[in-house]
């Protein structure tokens, strides 16, 4: 008996549950917020950061968490396999 090899077919999947989030980081003391489902209340963060601090640069970064999935695996999709 032998092994074949062939290529698998997967696909991204985004989490739900968790949504986009987002994080405010100061360029300074690159200190961050805590991250968030809103981009409002990073940029909040950062302007609290300003008037705590004086420092004037920041960075605004969303994420996404999401898994992969195999998608042609005949646990999947029922197929036998080839």
């Amino acid at each position: 008996m032998r092994a074949r090899d062939r290529f698998l077919e997967w696909t991204l999947r985004v989490d739900p549950k968790v949504g986009l989030r987002h994080v405010g980081k100061c360029l300074i003391c690159w200190e961050c917020c805590v991250d968030t489902p809103s981009a409002e209340r990073a940029r909040d963060w950062c302007l609290k950061h300003l008037g705590a601090t004086g420092h004037t640069g920041f960075q605004l970064s969303a994420f996404e968490f999401f898994d992969a999935i195999l998608t042609d695996h005949p646990s999947v999709n029922g197929t036998p396999p080839t």
